[in-house]
């Protein structure tokens, strides 16, 4: 794919491919040109984007989530619109869904590293 092929939200984030759907969102993998890193892009689905109650509680999840500080809890980097389209951004964390781990090792321990 052309670099002008690509969707880029925010005039910064290049959409690279889908990582997974969720009830209220998709999740893409992107690059961030200004500070040249891949991030996750979760993008509240059409279908919610033009309801203000969706729109409100996905901007306070993005709120919520960037005052939170613990390892085991993703970054979150900007949140924006863009044509009707809303999106926050996140670090992105190379490795096997949450979903994929219990599938594979079956119930976390509360204390697993």
């Amino acid at each position: 794919m052309s670099e002008q092929d690509l969707r880029v939200l925010g005039g910064r984030y290049e959409i690279h491919r889908r990582l997974a759907r969720g009830g209220m969102a998709q999740v893409y993998l992107a690059r961030d040109r200004s500070l040249d890193r891949p991030v996750a892009i979760k993008e509240l689905v059409p279908e919610f984007a033009t309801d203000p109650s969706f729109v409100e509680r996905f901007r306070r999840e993005a709120q919520a989530a960037a005052n939170l500080a613990h390892p085991n809890i993703v970054g979150v980097y900007d949140w924006g619109t863009q044509d009707g389209t809303y999106f926050i951004v996140m670090e992105y964390i190379d490795g096997p869904s949450l979903s994929q781990v219990i599938r594979r090792d079956g119930p976390l321990h509360p204390r697993r590293p």
